[in-house]
């Protein structure tokens, strides 16, 4: 009988160590109070939970650190900076889009410089045809606005159809001139473009 209760006693003994060294009951956690003192047990008290803790093991060894919640200004910072870096690695990757684009299309500077000849040909010939159009419209126009004085000298009031056509040639005069005006524009354009592909082609060559 003595021989069966020691070994109860034993048995209790061992699964009570047993329990003990359980990791999963071992693990005790760890945060710091509102006067930064550093506090450990088994629950962390609710007004903590957010500050971050750790989870020790029975022999003081950290197996799990959670980090404390972080502020709206921290969440928002968090985001601004994701933002920017988004912005940066999209601008990066169009980048290397054109990059590469660049020398796919052109093997040399000469390649770049025709197709900018090219460009600047079919421009230079749309201004020269609009200037031809209104050279003749300002010759109608003068020719229109001559008999309405000689209609007026003479004491007549200048037709009404005579009057329509100085209006529409005027108007055409002054749209034809805006146009030019932006064809010359995109010229440039044109050639500051052609310029920047060919220093970025250099670049990309080492030439």
């Amino acid at each position: 009988m003595k021989t069966v209760t020691h070994l109860s006693i034993i048995l209790s003994a061992a699964v009570v160590l047993s329990t003990l060294s359980s990791p999963a009951m071992a693990r005790i956690k760890c945060w710091t109070n509102n006067e930064g003192v550093r506090e450990c047990g088994e629950k962390i008290p609710p007004e903590y939970a957010q500050k971050g803790y750790q989870e020790m093991s029975n022999q003081g060894v950290v197996v799990e650190k959670q980090e404390r919640a972080k502020t709206k200004e921290e969440l928002e910072e968090e985001a601004r900076l994701a933002a920017i870096a988004a912005e940066k690695q999209k601008l990066q990757d169009e980048q290397e889009k054109r990059n590469k684009i660049l020398l796919d299309t052109f093997t040399s500077v000469a390649d770049i410089e025709a197709v900018r000849d090219d460009k600047l040909a079919v421009i230079d010939s749309s201004i020269t045809l609009t200037n031809k159009r209104n050279e003749k419209n300002q010759l109608d126009l003068d020719k229109r606005i001559q008999a309405a004085a000689a209609a007026e000298r003479s004491g007549k009031t200048p037709n009404e159809a005579l009057l329509k056509d100085i209006d529409l040639l005027r108007a055409r005069i002054e749209k034809n001139k805006a146009f030019i005006k932006g064809k010359l524009e995109e010229r440039e354009s044109v050639k500051a473009a052609a310029n920047v592909d060919i220093e970025r082609f250099k670049r990309l060559k080492g030439l």
